[in-house]
């Protein structure tokens, strides 16, 4: 019982240990506001436009006809 526990523990502190060496290699960025801040027209390059058709949503309804007395 102890060896698992001793085991947990160093897997724990290895977690810790890469989580803090990828976290210190992040960058900081300012937010931008628009998507067209994110991208320019080098860095993206569309070779096919098309658009696939998905499905139909079709939502029926009755309407009973009033019968004038």
């Amino acid at each position: 019982m102890t060896e698992l526990i001793i085991c947990i523990v160093i897997a724990f502190i290895i977690a810790l240990i890469a989580v803090g060496v990828m976290s210190h290699q992040m960058r900081p960025v300012a937010q931008k506001h628009e998507a067209s801040q994110y991208t320019t027209s080098e860095d993206v390059k569309i070779s096919v436009q098309e658009d696939r058709y998905l499905r139909t949503e079709v939502s029926t309804q009755k309407f009973e006809k009033q019968q004038n007395k």
